[in-house]
């Protein structure tokens, strides 16, 4: 009876590993814990802890403006939970790490509009975050409304027309410069009358030739 018995215990512990393996990997999070990559089937309140650190410890160590959270408020904890029921840690991890690295949840926008736990554990906010919807863009690809964008091409067509400006006059100076050269040039060079007198005297024409 005592073998049966050890059995029967001894099955029961491994229908329930398997279980708890079906249930979890060995993915490590920033917490420490096992990460699990399936929802969970039951969330407790170690469960809602052990995000919290993650999401605090994430906002410290990126230096984000988002707020760390205290104390857990009651439409946040069933928000969270319904999360975690739905979709593996892996995915509410990445929603942190996302958050805590985009310069628009962190009062970086036109509106200093700043994210908090609350809000970004709505879940239509919270698959935005995890698609990365609000990562941080890059400078030459930044929005601008009609107004700027119509601006800067004025700004810019003016600096243009500016800049050609001066080429044009450096250009005309350039060759008032290169005609005053010329004509001292020519001045310094230029025969006098008698100059000239000598100078035709000593050409021989052809007709002169013909004559001898």
């Amino acid at each position: 009876m005592k073998e049966r018995s050890k059995e029967s215990k001894e099955r029961k512990v491994a229908v329930v590993a398997e279980k708890e393996k079906k249930k979890t990997t060995t993915t490590t999070s920033h917490a420490g814990a096992p990460a699990r990559e399936v929802p969970l089937t039951e969330v407790t309140q170690e469960d809602l802890d052990r995000f919290v650190n993650i999401f605090n410890e994430e906002m410290v160590r990126s230096s984000a403006v988002i707020p760390t959270v205290i104390i857990l408020s009651e439409k946040c904890a069933r928000q969270l939970t319904h999360l975690m029921l739905r979709y593996p840690m892996s995915q509410l991890e990445r929603m942190v790490v996302n958050a805590a690295a985009s310069d628009f949840l962190n009062g970086g926008g036109q509106r200093g509009f700043k994210a908090d736990l609350e809000w970004l554990t709505r879940e239509a906010n919270f698959i935005k975050v995890v698609n990365n919807k609000y990562a941080n863009i890059p400078p030459d690809r930044q929005w601008r409304d009609a107004n700027e964008e119509r601006q800067l091409l004025i700004e810019k067509r003016k600096q243009e027309e500016h800049e050609r400006r001066l080429r044009n006059l450096e250009i005309e100076e350039d060759e008032r410069e290169r005609r005053r050269r010329q004509r001292e040039y020519d001045a310094a060079h230029a025969a006098t009358p008698d100059q000239v007198e000598a100078i035709l005297a000593n050409v021989k024409m052809p007709w002169d030739e013909k004559n001898q």
